[in-house]
């Protein structure tokens, strides 16, 4: 007697045409504050049909029986269907036949699953980029790059590291005009100076006296880029530590003031509503960049805050 082991239906890939993609780059210098870009695309939807197709199939086939043994004396072999393992000498031996099947293979015809693209539309995209430099000194090399996947639009700025890309405003609307999708865009970004932004995160010497939490960091050249938080937490011997404060600070919160290697910040905590008396307490400043909008080129950047702990105690 045979047993069928399986026959599935397979699934095989064949190339298809997706919903074609369209790119287009601003490489920004300076030279124009704006440009338009003009993108062509279609749009497609994945549909699927049948198809019977020759291929290979497998199934499981017995071919006879094997004798196994355990305890002592000898034992094993294959046997026969129908036969029945001889027995030999030794003690506590226990023998029994056990089926030993093959795997064949053999022709058959199989159904599969064929995807194949359908147009929806065509789209044409109109795309504005409008780019506002801060520093007049740096001169900028930043590549803004427009893609067009079918109707879906996106947006990548890869900087020169000299200028963070903020993305002040971004606005897509779309309509169709018979059978092509018409997509009008406007893409509005910013360019902050890297260099004094980060050079004003380096962040040390941090102490206390009077209430005051005071640390040295790098010359603060535009506070508008710099923000500030405070954490301040009591140490326990026992269980976990309570955080009696963990967020971002006011403008009117902290005062930075300039000094003859950079900047000094100093935080009132008795302000901030903490009272830091009896006991043990963990007071970590942190200084990070900040910006009136979205970061597009963030990744260009290793690191964009620093912070400083102080373990400060009171007898």
């Amino acid at each position: 007697m045979k047993k069928l082991l399986s026959v599935f239906s397979v699934a095989l890939s064949f190339s298809a045409l997706a919903s074609t993609v369209d790119m287009k780059t601003f490489i920004y210098d300076g030279s124009v504050s704006s440009t338009n870009l003009l993108l062509s695309a279609e749009k497609t939807h994945t549909e699927y049909r049948t198809e019977q197709r020759q291929s290979t199939c497998f199934r499981t086939e017995l071919r006879g029986y094997r004798t196994v043994c355990t305890g002592g004396g000898y034992g094993g072999g294959y046997g026969y269907p129908g036969r029945h393992p001889r027995p030999y000498p030794g003690p506590m031996q226990s023998c029994w036949s056990e089926p030993v099947y093959v795997t064949v293979a053999y022709s058959c015809i199989q159904t599969v699953s064929v995807p194949y693209e359908v147009k929806d539309y065509d789209v044409e995209a109109r795309v504005n980029i409008d780019i506002n430099k801060l520093s007049p000194e740096v001169t900028p090399g930043e590549t803004f790059k427009v893609t067009l996947a079918g109707d879906q639009l996106s947006f990548e700025a890869i900087g020169s590291k000299k200028f963070f890309i903020v993305k002040k405003k971004q606005d897509m609307r779309s309509s169709m005009n018979g059978s092509i999708k018409m997509i009008d865009a406007l893409l509005s970004a910013e360019l902050v100076e890297s260099s004094p932004v980060l050079k004003a995160l380096n962040l040390a010497n941090i102490s206390i006296e009077n209430g005051i939490l005071s640390f040295d960091m790098g010359p603060v050249e535009n506070n508008a880029n710099i923000g500030f938080a405070l954490k301040i937490t009591k140490k326990k011997l026992l269980g976990s530590d309570p955080v009696l404060l963990d967020r971002d600070l006011l403008n009117s919160e902290i005062e930075v003031k300039t000094t003859s290697s950079g900047s000094e910040a100093d935080i009132n905590v008795n302000k901030l509503g903490v009272e830091l008396s009896d006991g043990k307490f963990s007071l970590t400043a942190k200084a990070f960049a900040k910006f009136n909008g979205n970061l597009m080129n963030n990744s260009q950047f290793n690191e964009l805050s620093s912070s400083r702990t102080l373990i400060y105690k009171v007898r």
